[in-house]
């Protein structure tokens, strides 16, 4: 169970911007895989209240694509994909820190 933080930057005090809220589960028997069905709830400014939804079977590589497959509110009917960017991942406590950069039409 995920939730977390969205924010606009890495800075030591950065600018809350939504909650990603979802599931992480293993996805492969004999290697590192994850399922990933997220949405990421917008709490600020003229998204406050929408939000987008991903889901993807993904591998911990440096980066990847991932679809967007729902979305309501601001963003009904949208389309697109987040390209997300590993910049740290700490297997002992859990903590990763992702880059995502979304494009999406509506």
């Amino acid at each position: 169970m995920a939730d977390d933080s969205l924010i606009q930057t890495t800075n030591p005090q950065p600018k809350l911007v939504g909650r990603p809220h979802g599931l992480y589960g293993s996805a492969c028997q004999y290697q590192l895989g994850i399922i990933m069905p997220m949405s990421f709830v917008f709490v600020d400014g003229l998204n406050n209240g929408s939000y987008i939804s991903l889901l993807d079977n993904m591998s911990i590589v440096p980066s990847l694509k991932m679809p967007i497959v729902g979305d309501i509110d601001l963003f009904l009917l949208a389309g697109g994909y987040a390209f997300a960017q590993t910049h740290r991942a700490d297997f002992k406590s859990g903590d990763a820190i992702v880059r995502l950069n979304v494009v999406s039409v509506h």
